[in-house]
């Protein structure tokens, strides 16, 4: 391996990605000009692929990766096989996010007023530093003659589905080193500032609910019937007044997706579909109880029934690898981009929640957030996905690329740096199993149950963890990343509820 300065390895990082800048910008304009919902994003897929592809056989394409249609990874390597003191070269991730959201655009000339998806969470934003970290991560090691394999992984589906979590239990993520993704949001106080490095997020989990009652004629015989819709509002105003003895740290939130057929009806069904979120998964299962007496009160007060799905995937809190957040601090203010590893009016008062925490306790996971020029307006608002189009925006997604790449190098060709981010991993994914053992009140599993427990995994995973020299820690991330850990410290009799379950989002 040719051993070069680190000013040279930035000088090797930003000719990559200025060489590659118009192709990303293309594809960050095709995302953002055909905004996709989940599972449904085949124009971004298409274009990230077709770009790849016609960049030559550094780059292997796979499609529809995973089992997955909209999902996609691109791999570049470099890895002779070991020997002698030689060792199997180690493995990181670029995760590129690229699905809209949905009712976030006005469609012009419309009477009454249609409104159609859009980018307001800036996903075309993600997808682009991703894959410009990609190249220029690969590129840069080539160039050195370095070992290690990078990718570039299709995450579709984070507002609503979970893509990740699906790609975890496919085995995208097994034997990886580290994961790293940034995402934008709205400048903060000090305006100078273009990135935050360690980042938070909440658990969080979507909760459908239906109520039955009986259809009736609403003037002609009002009281034959047995109003579902007074069931959701009674819930909803409920949670309402719950929110009243909630932490400031909870959240509850929710919209009605039916009330009724028609106003001279008795509505015999309604429904709704509310988010909660917690900065842990045991305060998650409190709230989620509290939220569903809510919802059993005001069935029970209209003479309905009500069936409360509390199945769906729910996200992890984010647990951000420190180390590889004080290394793209430092890298970052190296290429003179003005970054700072904690942001108290950020860091300290997380409200956002992504599949991504997920990747915080299967891999060494990072999500820096940048800032870009939207106004007020935060993150899921029109006004936002306006601004996740503009150049600005771009410019700051591609600074970031440069970090993401210099990260990943490092991990790829730092031994020092590669062993302290997994020991810091290691000793965190410690503290959270203890910390799950102490907050269910449970003995640490034996060896026989995390047997039991592996054998209702994905088998991907069942295969990755019969592997004789996988860790115990090891076992716990794969455990606890898929929730069989937590649902048999819960004493959860479905082992299906999760893995089987429909994917939910932030």
């Amino acid at each position: 391996m040719i051993q070069l300065s680190e000013g040279m390895i930035r000088d090797l990082i930003e000719t990559a990605i200025g060489q590659h800048s118009g192709g990303v910008k293309k594809i960050n304009d095709t995302i953002w000009s055909s905004p996709e919902l989940a599972w449904h994003e085949t124009t971004a897929h298409d274009a990230i692929c077709d770009y790849f592809d016609s960049l030559g056989s550094d780059y292997r394409v796979t499609r529809q990766a995973y089992g997955i249609n909209t999902s996609f990874q691109v791999e570049a390597r470099n890895d002779p096989p070991p020997s002698g003191s030689r060792k199997s070269p180690r493995t990181i991730v670029f995760n590129a996010e690229y699905d809209a959201l949905p009712g976030m655009a006005l469609v012009e000339n419309t009477d009454p007023p249609q409104y159609q998806p859009a980018h307001a969470c800036g996903h075309n934003l993600i997808a682009s530093s991703s894959i410009a970290a990609f190249v220029a991560c690969w590129e840069t090691l080539k160039a050195t003659g370095g070992t290690g394999i990078v990718r570039l992984l299709g995450t579709p589906a984070e507002e609503r589905g979970g893509g990740k979590i699906r790609l975890l239990e496919a085995g995208a993520y097994i034997g990886v080193d580290a994961c790293m993704m940034v995402h934008p949001g709205p400048m903060t106080s000090d305006k100078s500032l273009t990135a935050l490095s360690f980042t938070r997020s909440l658990a969080s989990q979507r909760i459908p609910v239906a109520f039955e009652g009986l259809a009736s004629h609403a003037g002609f015989a009002p009281w034959k019937g047995r109003n579902a819709l007074d069931a959701l509002v009674a819930s909803y105003v409920s949670i309402s007044a719950l929110r009243q003895q909630l932490k400031p740290t909870l959240r509850v939130s929710g919209i009605i997706t039916c009330g009724g057929k028609a106003a001279n009806i008795i509505p015999d069904h309604t429904a709704a579909e509310f988010s909660i979120r917690a900065e842990s998964r045991k305060e998650l299962d409190g709230l989620r109880e509290k939220v569903t007496h809510c919802f059993e009160s005001g069935a029970k007060g209209a003479n309905c029934t009500v069936t409360v799905n509390s199945t769906r995937r729910a996200y992890w809190d984010m647990l951000s690898n420190s180390v590889l957040c004080e290394c793209f601090t430092k890298c970052m203010n190296d290429f003179g981009i003005k970054t700072v590893y904690r942001l108290p009016e950020i860091t300290d008062n997380p409200g956002a929640a992504s599949d991504q925490g997920k990747m915080g306790t299967s891999s060494l996971a990072i999500q820096p957030t940048f800032f870009i020029q939207s106004g007020d307006a935060a993150n899921h608002t029109p006004a936002f996905a306006t601004a996740a189009h503009t150049d600005d925006a771009f410019v700051r997604a591609m600074a970031c690329s440069k970090g993401l790449a210099a990260v990943g190098y490092k991990v790829l060709t730092d031994d020092k740096v590669a062993n302290a981010v997994a020991s810091e991993f290691e000793l965190a994914i410690s503290e959270k199993v203890a910390t799950l053992l102490h907050d269910y009140g449970v003995k640490p599993p034996t060896q026989q149950d995390i047997s039991c427990l592996s054998a209702s995994l994905p088998p991907p995973l069942q295969r990755f963890l019969e592997t004789p020299s996988v860790a115990r820690e090891r076992v716990f991330r794969a455990l606890m990343a898929t929730d069989m850990f937590v649902d048999r410290l819960r004493g959860s009799t479905e082992k299906s509820s999760q893995l089987g379950a429909k994917d939910g989002g932030a």
